[in-house]
């Protein structure tokens, strides 16, 4: 038996003295394009340069914006939990609901950069809509926390959805007459799969 540890422990020392075949593997490089900063066309909406904030990064603003995002999801959601009582609780409606779309608001502007977003916002085209949305936002938080006058939150929390869904008619690719279009197919697919369906 000690023979054969000997003859073991002389075959593994030969072995450790001879030369170790090496083995280079080289992977290659996964590149991602929406992080990597090679092609300066794709993702022209997470530019590095924003006179805000310049030193985020592309993943810092990707953070941020679902960050807000989550947040005025959450506040929106809760906000409709206060439907049911709003002549009792429309101030707390008014408040949760305006705070998630200035939430929203915030994800996207760290989604294209601070500044280019309020360049946009404020642009000739939706100057109107931006502007009375926004005063709306503020005349809503003045109403339910310095005022509180469930009336006046009330009026301009309704003024707020409105001036919402201009805005948001303002930014669909073809405005109402795309949202028509859209309308029009959505009612044809569903007449069309009703019509199949057996009743």
């Amino acid at each position: 038996m000690s023979n054969l540890k000997s003859d073991l422990d002389e075959y593994l020392l030969l072995q450790s003295d001879q030369k170790k075949p090496s083995f280079n593997v080289k992977l290659p490089q996964l590149k991602v394009p929406f992080f990597s900063s090679s092609d300066p066309e794709a993702n022209s909406f997470l530019k590095d340069t924003d006179s805000c904030f310049p030193k985020l990064s592309r993943l810092q603003r990707i953070v941020g914006f679902v960050a807000c995002l989550g947040m005025g999801a959450l506040c929106m959601t809760l906000s409709t939990f206060y439907i049911p009582f709003l002549i009792l609780k429309a101030r707390k409606f008014a408040l949760l609901y305006t705070l998630g779309s200035l939430f929203f608001i915030l994800s996207f502007c760290f989604l294209s950069g601070f500044g280019s977003f309020l360049k946009q916002m404020f642009s000739k085209p939706r100057l109107l809509t931006s502007l009375s949305y926004s005063s709306c936002l503020i005349l809503t938080l003045y109403c339910a926390l310095v005022a509180k006058s469930t009336a006046f939150t009330v009026l301009f929390a309704v003024a707020q959805i409105i001036a919402l869904l201009f805005m948001v008619l303002g930014t669909v690719p073809g405005g109402a007459s795309g949202l028509k279009f859209f309308g029009k197919l959505f009612k044809n697919t569903v007449s069309a799969s009703t019509s199949v369906l057996p009743v």
